[in-house]
């Protein structure tokens, strides 16, 4: 294990001095020295997770896939999607609108001398027991994130970003990052707040974002397998993005939890069943996003989300 990770850290330092640290000093950013070494580790974590998708993940979606493919052009813009996030650069944009305003939030709290408590203060045995301290603060992070995606789909301003999201008519491994640049700005800064005021650490929040990508990219799989209660499978989720029929207008406001299914059930939203059901949205200007590419639904999405907001911009 000492082995893999001398040569992970060595990756990590060639490609920093080979490639990162000229740019810094070329443009006089040697402030952001520490922020882009860690970046560099996160491109890296990109890579083995798009790796993971495409030599993993989709093996075992083509090996067990429950729901014919389609159209199979639908999946390429999903790809780029998964590219530009996984290697980090749409978190870099969102990083860099969001810091502000974090960084104002947490000035303020200083101010106030509010103190965020962390689960080891108040419960000391945890001192002892970081694998049990991770997997609260996991929880704790996915329970805040439950309730922000249910937000996606209750407030209409919100559902005109997300909704791109659900327009894949071809769900799968690569629809996880479908996301609107807003969007993803809008979950960040909340997760992030809530993050800094249960006390969640910078590492800890890295690794659940990667752990918790990844079974959400697995989430998304055009697979039949399902975990029960314990952890969100492609069964339990793929339900979330079941086309809307007369039957069953309201099959979406159901399995939102994204890693664990406990909050679906304690809260009421949580619908298992075996039904193999179409995916995608019922409104066809909203079904239309998959006619677009990147640029093209990010454009498109922003207008509508505008609409939502002052129906002078409706251009639906």
């Amino acid at each position: 294990m000492s082995g893999f990770l001398d040569g992970w850290i060595g990756i990590q330092n060639w490609i920093f001095e080979a490639v990162v640290s000229p740019v810094l000093f070329r443009f006089g950013l040697m402030e952001w020295f520490e922020p882009a070494f860690n970046a560099v580790e996160f491109f890296m974590l990109g890579v083995v997770q798009i790796v993971v998708i495409a030599l993993g993940m989709r093996l075992l979606e083509r090996r067990w896939s429950p729901e014919r493919a389609g159209e199979r052009g639908l999946i390429g813009v999903d790809r780029v999607y998964t590219v530009l996030n996984k290697l980090g650069v749409i978190p870099l944009v969102v990083f860099i609108l969001a810091y502000p305003i974090t960084t104002e939030i947490e000035r303020q709290v200083r101010v106030l001398g509010v103190t965020p408590p962390r689960l080891e203060h108040l419960v000391p045995w945890l001192r002892d027991h970081a694998l049990v301290t991770f997997l609260l603060y996991f929880a704790l992070f996915d329970f805040a994130a439950y309730w922000v995606h249910r937000a996606q789909h209750r407030f209409s301003w919100w559902w005109a970003l997300h909704s791109l999201h659900h327009s894949q008519r071809q769900v799968t491994v690569w629809t996880d990052d479908r996301n609107h640049v807003v969007d993803d700005l809008l979950v960040t800064l909340v997760l992030v707040v809530f993050s800094q005021f249960v006390g969640v650490q910078p590492d800890d929040y890295v690794l659940i974002l990667m752990i918790g990508r990844l079974i959400e990219s697995w989430s998304h799989a055009n697979v039949d397998q399902n975990f029960g209660w314990l952890i969100v499978g492609p069964r339990f989720h793929r339900l979330h993005h079941a086309l809307a029929s007369d039957e069953e207008r309201h099959i979406q406001d159901h399995n939102f939890a994204p890693v664990f299914p406990v909050w679906d059930i304690l809260f009421g939203t949580a619908l298992y069943d075996r039904k193999i059901r179409p995916t995608g949205v019922a409104e066809m200007h909203i079904d239309a996003d998959n006619g677009r590419g990147w640029i093209g639904q990010q454009v498109t999405v922003f207008w509508r989300f505008l609409g939502a907001l002052v129906p002078r911009f409706n251009r639906a």
